[in-house]
């Protein structure tokens, strides 16, 4: 069962340039759901022209990037094309992106920036049956010519309180990222890992250390403090 938000809330995401990721939104007649999302999905209520307008059918976060790719053509502006400078990184990254669109992780959607392949976008949905069930939780990716030798900076855009995140810069405090990364982790591996950590954190290395001590402490209070963001999420 999808996530039914109010329609308002919805729109007000779509316009906002909050949740728009090609292999995740998509609109039809049968159904209004997020796809690749799995069971972490969220229902779209708004009249239809309105989602037209706002889906661009699966048109909105790095459209051309994503027809333009399996070139390895980047397309920037307003179709002027330059062909993506071949080094290993960027090899690699494109790479990544062809297979988060065939075979995308339930739950996780992301895409290079049109003007730069090093610089990504991804947004991970709540899992269910946690207290982050219901969250549209936006970060950023951004990678070194290093990749993937080293891993990239992640930091969340959306505010999520956790013990393993930065409550101010949104950075990411995962062992995968720093000591454990190998070169055989893609995008995908990043971006299931965050999603693992949310519902189960490591509160004695904390990042944030108030949210570590409720999780331990006041687990009533830290799941409420976590619902504000939550909710939070669907307007930031």
């Amino acid at each position: 069962m999808g996530i039914h938000l109010p329609s308002k809330v919805v729109v007000h995401l779509m316009f906002h340039g909050h949740v728009q990721f090609p292999s995740v939104l998509q609109t039809g007649a049968a159904s209004r759901h997020l796809p690749h999302a799995g069971k972490h999905s969220l229902r779209c209520d708004a009249p239809a022209a309105q989602r037209r307008r706002i889906f661009q059918s699966r048109r909105d976060l790095a459209p051309e990037s994503a027809r333009s790719v399996r070139n390895g053509v980047f397309r920037f502006g307003a179709g002027a094309e330059a062909v993506v400078m071949s080094t290993p990184a960027r090899r690699r990254l494109i790479r990544d992106f062809k297979k988060l669109q065939q075979d995308p992780p339930a739950g996780i959607s992301a895409a290079p920036s049109e003007a730069d392949v090093l610089k990504w976008t991804g947004v991970i949905f709540g899992p269910e049956d946690s207290v982050f069930e219901g969250g549209v939780f936006k970060l950023t990716l951004t990678f070194s010519e290093e990749y993937p030798s080293k891993p990239p900076v992640v930091k969340f855009i959306t505010k999520v309180f956790h013990p393993n995140f930065y409550y101010g810069d949104g950075g990411v405090c995962l062992d995968l990222l720093q000591n454990s990364w190998s070169p055989i982790y893609d995008v995908a591996a990043v971006l299931t890992s965050i999603q693992s950590l949310l519902c189960d954190p490591n509160p004695n290395s904390p990042a944030n250390a108030e949210a570590a001590r409720l999780y331990l402490e006041d687990r009533r209070e830290y799941n409420k403090r976590v619902l504000q963001c939550v909710e939070e999420s669907w307007l930031t």
